[in-house]
């Protein structure tokens, strides 16, 4: 298990959890801890749209985690406070793969 991008690879029988790409090297999150693919392949200023750029950088759980907020990020109310209710509440209902 790395959560460094650069050691990341395919993993046999794992599966991103966020998009369910199969083939693709994966990292674990360090904020959620499930598998997700990353753009280690190639460099690009958008991550190549891979789960782990999206997830770091748009998500509530990463907010949370990278703020060092306390509890769980569903039950924040500093990330409650700084997300759109319509966005927070999207991510509230998203279902990982």
């Amino acid at each position: 298990m790395t959560f460094n991008r650069m050691e990341a690879k395919p993993i046999p029988g794992e599966h991103c959890r966020f998009c369910g790409g199969k083939s693709l090297p994966l990292v674990k999150t360090q904020c959620c801890n499930q598998w997700i693919c990353c753009d280690t392949a190639f460099l690009s200023i958008r991550g190549g749209g891979y789960c782990q750029f999206e997830h770091e950088n748009y998500s509530a759980c990463y907010f949370h985690y990278n703020e060092n907020h306390q509890g769980i990020w569903q039950e924040c109310k500093e990330c409650l406070d700084f997300f759109d209710n319509e966005q927070y509440n999207e991510e509230l209902n998203f279902k990982l793969k």
